[in-house]
């Protein structure tokens, strides 16, 4: 489309020619008030706060429904103004007709601290009401679904919840009804606002109207911190705001990403901070005993070293000769490219060892674990699958595959099936993350575990795996470190560390890493094992990794980047079970 320069308060700005004056101005730095207005939802025009005087124009006009093509003219392009005498004596006038019924409630309002119209009421004054009847009363605290919850009184009428439900779901539960002051909104009878994108009505109502029952008064928003994430929910990895305090986790709210979830994410991938707040395994377990970090650190590199004959690291009072359980080593955190044998106690032999990964983890905990595989374990087999039953796929944003990095595990070339191995038995198993043994779709895995000497699980939560295992240390999971995830679209996403790690939990590649240090004394004689950061991580992996090569983790920025391209023979076609098994279920 053919661009157009105009000019908004007197700056320039060059835009596409169809593009609107909120829009605009927002890439100027201008935020234009309004309330119908959603860039997901379309031109609706009724709120009329958008209200821009144009010269050359005798009438004032809604910046929503003008676009740049519109301010040509033979003479050249009309001068916009938002912040005029004129235009904020529109916007009080819009405003003292909203608060003509509205209760002003706002100490008590829990979209307090995020509402439009609280804060154009305190940008544009107008303190004092002019109303001398009674304000006209409406239902409040309606439960029009599972989920969501109406205060007809607060609600400005925008339309925004009722055009989602009708262009974005196609379910078109609710209306507007009645007429004049009496109007408001509501769901069509015996058909209540359920549908698998419920909430988002509550993060486009722009004023206290439909809060979510679940959040609802559990945190003033103003006391959250909010951070960059991706949700976990299943193969799209939403874009999302972590929202949290005090180390626990809120919320999720969708983040805008217009090559992933566009403006939405769905109620299911709402619900899945929860396991970041409950049944954590905060500290190490030994058969269900909480043990101290260092006395499982030694254990660990212990069963590894048996598992593998290794004979070089003699443990001295908990401690491996060689150092400290939780020392650094010689080369500042980066792999030196694997141990080329072993001058205690020669090469290990990994034939006996299995370690099972699972697509929940982060790229940076599978690479991690391959590698400790290869140089810590052996060579020990490494196989990883998802065991989750399959999740619904909708046409709007959900996928069957149930976990947010399959295509992940894939161009890592580790998924494949374990349990032809698992079976066999051995010395020692090794299982990170996830919990393949409560899913209960793999009943046979749980008969497989009594062939094998010793069991170590890695994970995040207390569940039927840790309370198997033989040895069950924590990890920290994707709130508590940075990590990236690839989605089923092969695009490498990055998520940021929004709160401080629980207990003893350790970002898994940390926690390879120590262990690694005191199985091995020679990692301190100059072959060094794992990385100290995120970055050396990443930089070594992009170098050792084929489908990673060249990735710039540091510039991902906030939308990530496409890897590969998408097409027949690509690293995740015919993943088959690793990616959630069995056929979808219908939405």
């Amino acid at each position: 489309m053919a661009e157009v320069t105009i000019q908004i308060d007197g700056r320039e700005v060059t835009v596409d020619a169809g593009m609107n004056l909120i829009e605009a101005a927002r890439r100027l730095g201008i935020m234009i008030p309004h309330f119908c207005y959603h860039p997901g939802l379309g031109v609706d025009g009724n709120c009329r706060m958008c209200l821009v005087e144009i010269e050359g124009q005798p009438k004032p006009a809604i910046a929503c429904n003008t676009f740049a093509r519109d301010l040509k003219t033979k003479d050249g392009v009309r001068p916009v103004h938002t912040v005029s005498p004129k235009v904020k004596e529109w916007q009080r006038a819009v405003l003292e007709f909203l608060f003509l019924n509205h209760p002003l409630d706002c100490p008590i309002c829990d979209q307090s601290g995020e509402c439009f119209l609280q804060d154009y009421y305190m940008a544009n004054g107008q303190y004092v009401s002019r109303l001398d009847t009674p304000k006209l009363h409406k239902r409040k605290v309606v439960d029009i679904g599972p989920r969501v919850k109406l205060d007809a009184e607060r609600c400005v009428l925008c339309g925004r919840c009722v055009r989602f439900c009708d262009a974005v779901t196609g379910t078109g539960e609710l209306s507007i009804v009645n007429r004049g002051n009496r109007s408001e909104i509501t769901s069509f009878p015996g058909l209540p606002l359920a549908n698998d994108y419920s909430l988002n009505t509550v993060d486009i109502c722009p004023v206290g109207a439909l809060t979510g029952s679940e959040f609802r008064f559990r945190k003033r928003v103003w006391l959250l911190s909010s951070t960059q994430s991706i949700c976990t929910g299943c193969a799209r990895g939403c874009n999302i705001y972590l929202e949290h305090a005090e180390g626990l986790a809120y919320r999720y709210r969708p983040r805008e990403n217009m090559e992933v979830n566009t403006y939405w994410m769905c109620d299911a991938g709402r619900q899945t901070f929860q396991p970041l707040n409950e049944e954590r395994l905060e500290v190490p377990e030994e058969r269900g005993k909480e043990i101290p970090i260092f006395e499982a650190l030694t254990r660990a590199a212990q069963w590894v070293n048996e598992a593998t004959g290794f004979t070089g690291g003699a443990t001295e009072g908990g401690r491996f000769a060689g150092g400290s359980v939780t020392g650094g080593n010689s080369a500042g955190g980066n792999s030196a490219g694997g141990l080329s044998g072993c001058a205690a106690g020669g090469e290990r032999d990994g034939s006996r060892v299995l370690v099972i990964l699972s697509p929940v983890s982060s790229q940076e905990t599978l690479f991690a674990a391959k590698r400790f595989a290869a140089e810590i374990l052996g060579g020990a087999g490494v196989a990883g699958i998802g065991t989750r039953p399959p999740g619904v796929e909708d046409k709007i944003l959900r996928k069957a595959d149930p976990y947010p990095n399959t295509a992940g595990l894939a161009l890592l070339g580790l998924a494949r099936d374990p349990e032809p191995e698992l079976a066999k038995g051995g010395r020692l198993l090794v299982i990170v993350e996830d919990d393949p043994l409560g899913e209960r779709q793999r009943p046979a895995w749980m008969q497989h575990l009594a062939g094998w000497e010793r069991v170590i699980y890695l994970g995040v939560n207390r569940n039927a795996t840790s309370a198997a295992a033989h040895l069950a240390l924590p990890v920290t999971p994707h709130s508590e470190c940075d990590g990236t995830y690839v989605n089923f679209q092969e695009r490498l996403q990055r998520f940021r560390k929004a709160i401080t790690p629980r207990g003893d939990a350790l970002w898994a590649p940390e926690l390879f890493r120590r262990i690694a240090v005191a199985a091995d004394p020679g990692i301190h004689a100059g072959r060094p094992f794992g990385w100290l950061s995120f970055n050396a991580l990443w930089k070594d992996l992009a170098a050792s990794e084929p489908a990673f090569a060249g990735t710039e983790v540091a510039k991902l920025g906030g939308v990530g980047q496409t890897l590969v391209t998408r097409a027949a023979g690509s690293a995740i076609d015919g993943v088959g079970d690793a990616a959630g098994g069995p056929a979808p279920r219908e939405a």
